[in-house]
């Protein structure tokens, strides 16, 4: 895996990981992607479900919330913006697939640059697996 997209329930693991599963496999991916060999992927959307999946996180404070979004915006993910195409994938997938269509455009997006999407969320692994490249985050360290 050269290219991966990267959902929410990876990318904050490695901003907070107090209460999270998998931490270490996260990391793992970050440390690629930090040395150079993992391009990070990611649809504009990230940046709304991690600020919300923050503001949700118990005893986080305002300005730990910034701090951690600040940091999340200034390690240079490649940010792709929403066009036609991609959201023609992403509502065609989201049926297809019963998928929400904030899952279904990671979904289509790594479908769009050839890449694996990386996922922590169980239930979309199971609807995303299956003609699509996509890979659950325990397996790094479990299997």
């Amino acid at each position: 895996m050269k290219r991966a997209v990267l959902d929410t329930s990876v990318i904050i693991k490695w901003f907070h990981e107090e209460n999270e599963e998998d931490v270490e496999a996260a990391l793992i991916l970050r440390k690629a992607y930090a040395d150079g060999f993992l391009t990070v992927s990611v649809p504009d959307l990230l940046f709304y479900e991690f600020a919300n999946t923050l503001r949700y996180k118990n005893n986080l404070s305002f300005e730990d919330g910034i701090e951690k979004l600040r940091d999340l915006s200034s390690i240079g993910l490649e940010v792709h913006s929403m066009d036609w195409e991609l959201t023609e994938a992403m509502f065609r997938l989201s049926l297809d697939r019963g998928l929400t269509i904030y899952d279904a455009t990671y979904l289509a997006l790594a479908d769009r640059l050839s890449a694996t999407l990386v996922t922590a969320d169980r239930s979309v692994f199971q609807k995303a697996k299956g003609g699509h490249s996509v890979m659950l985050l325990s397996e790094l360290t479990n299997g």
